[in-house]
């Protein structure tokens, strides 16, 4: 019960986050990168202490996760994303890359074990590739789009790792 209320906990976080994202561009910020950093870097770090909190359910995925976003935000750090927006959009491809085969590492788990609930994962996979390949292909225009369709994807992931933990929930209870 412990690890459905830190996932959903952590899904809520993602929508939140997701939320503030596309209110930036009204506040006049307008950094791409540095919105992009930041929110990777909590996302990392809202996943690590998920990983640190369910460590006894030997559960990787949040552990799997921080490591992906350290390494999307060392790319990022070393790319410049003003003179060329495809530099956005093949960093954001190759963290949805990287949380795409997390996410099938976990798929796979479930599958193994035989619980249904894999196959509710693969559509949310499917829809999280989906939703990731549509914001990469629309990061070519002006700032404030750039900042609006990361929002979008953040909420849009947050939605679907919420998923989860409500259909985990919902089969505890029954």
């Amino acid at each position: 019960m412990k690890k459905v209320l830190v996932d959903l906990i952590t899904a809520v976080f993602l929508i939140i986050m997701g939320c503030v994202v596309l209110v930036l561009p009204i506040m006049r910020v307008m950094n791409v990168k540095t919105v992009f950093i930041t929110v990777l870097a909590l996302y990392g770090i809202v996943n690590l202490v998920q990983f640190i909190l369910t460590f006894k359910d030997k559960d990787y995925e949040g552990l799997f996760t921080a490591i992906a976003s350290v390494i999307t935000i060392l790319i990022a750090v070393f790319t410049d994303f003003k003179s060329a927006p495809l530099n956005l959009a093949m960093t954001l491809f190759v963290w949805i890359s990287f949380m795409s085969l997390i996410k099938l590492k976990k798929i796979d788990y479930y599958h193994d074990r035989k619980k249904k609930i894999w196959l509710l994962r693969m559509i949310t996979l499917v829809l999280f590739i989906l939703s990731g390949l549509l914001s990469v292909m629309n990061l070519y225009y002006e700032t404030q789009v750039q900042i609006l369709t990361l929002g979008f994807f953040f909420f849009i992931h947050g939605i679907l790792e919420l998923v989860d933990p409500i259909t985990n929930y919902l089969l505890e209870k029954k």
